[in-house]
């Protein structure tokens, strides 16, 4: 009996495609409750003025933007 030998042809996985399914998978949250969360208690007015109500961010997200704000960039 011969064996055969299947190559298959496996392609490299590409950075965004990870950041997409870590993100997909984080936790979110709501404005009200990362204002209201002990992590930002010295960053409330930051967070109140750059967050929109009707969306959810994950911690790193909200990092991110104060991060571009600190720096003077929109957030």
């Amino acid at each position: 009996m011969t064996a055969i030998k299947i190559q298959e042809k496996v392609e490299p996985v590409k950075s965004e495609d990870v950041k997409k399914v870590v993100e997909a998978t984080m936790q979110t949250f709501t404005k009200e409750q990362l204002i209201k969360s002990k992590k930002y208690v010295h960053r409330r007015d930051a967070l109140n003025a750059l967050l929109d109500d009707k969306k959810t961010y994950s911690f790193s997200k909200v990092d991110g933007i104060l991060k571009e704000f600190e720096e003077g960039g929109k957030a």
